[in-house]
C-alpha cells in the first residue's frame, strides 16, 4: 500500500515539473527579460533613490536638482574673509591662517551647525553621479588652490605691508573664481548637457523603472 502511494506521488510530481517546464513566457514577461538588463536596473534603482532624496529637500538648502547644497562653499569663503582681515590685521589673523585646513563636504557638515547637515550628508551621497563628480572635481582644484594662496599670504607674513596686501587681494581673486565655479555645478547652473544619464527627466532611467513595473 505505501509502495503504490509512493509511487503515485513520483508520478504527480512529474508531472507537475513537465507542466511547468514546457511553460513558456508570456509577451509581457518576454520584453522584461529582452528589454532590462542588469544595467537597467541599476539605473532604475540609482535614479528611484535620487527621487526619494528629492522628496525629503524642499525647504532646506539642499539643490532639488544637484543634490549638493551650496553650504559647503562656506568654507572656503571664510577663508577668502581670512585674506582680507589678514591684509589690514596680520598680527591678529596670523594664527588662524596657520590653522585653516580643507574639508571634505562630508567633514564639513559633520562639524558643522548646519540644521539639515545628515541630510545633506545622505544627498550628497546619493547625488547624480556625474553630477557629483563635477562638483569633487571643482572642490578638489579649490582644496589645491587654497592650500598654496594659505602658504603665499604666510610667506609674506611679517614683510612689507604693500607686499602683504597684494598677495592677499590676489590670493582672494583667485579663490572666489573657483568658488563661483563650484556654487554653479551645486545649484545645477553648469549643466549644459542635458542629455546625460544623470539629468533631470531622464529618459534612460525612466524607461528602466517602466520596463521593470510594466508599465509599458
Amino acid at each position: 500500500m505505501i509502495g503504490q502511494h509512493w509511487n503515485y506521488s513520483k508520478a504527480r510530481l512529474h508531472s507537475t515539473e513537465a507542466m511547468f517546464s514546457n511553460e513558456k513566457p508570456g509577451p509581457r514577461e518576454r520584453d522584461l527579460y529582452e528589454d532590462v538588463s542588469r544595467e537597467d536596473i541599476v539605473a532604475a534603482f540609482r535614479t528611484a533613490m535620487i527621487g526619494h532624496f528629492r522628496s525629503h529637500i524642499p525647504g532646506t538648502n539642499i539643490n532639488e536638482t544637484t543634490l549638493l547644497a551650496s553650504d559647503y562653499l562656506n568654507h572656503f569663503h571664510e577663508l577668502v574673509m581670512l585674506f582680507e582681515a589678514i591684509s589690514t590685521e596680520p598680527e591678529g589673523f596670523a594664527e588662524d591662517l596657520m590653522s585653516w585646513r580643507p574639508l571634505t563636504y562630508e567633514e564639513h557638515f559633520a562639524e558643522s551647525g548646519f540644521r539639515d547637515k545628515n541630510l545633506a550628508i545622505a544627498a550628497y551621497r546619493r547625488a547624480p553621479p556625474r553630477i557629483r563628480a563635477r562638483f569633487d572635481e571643482a572642490v578638489a582644484r579649490l582644496h589645491g588652490e587654497a592650500v598654496t594662496l594659505v602658504a603665499e599670504v604666510a610667506a609674506d607674513l611679517g614683510g612689507r605691508a604693500n607686499t602683504l596686501n597684494d598677495t592677499c587681494e590676489k590670493a582672494g581673486r583667485r579663490l572666489r573664481r573657483l568658488i563661483d565655479e563650484a556654487n554653479a555645478i551645486a545649484n545645477g547652473e553648469a549643466l549644459s548637457d542635458r542629455g546625460e544619464a544623470d539629468a533631470p527627466g531622464d529618459v534612460g532611467g525612466q524607461a528602466a523603472i517602466d520596463a521593470l513595473f510594466g508599465n509599458r
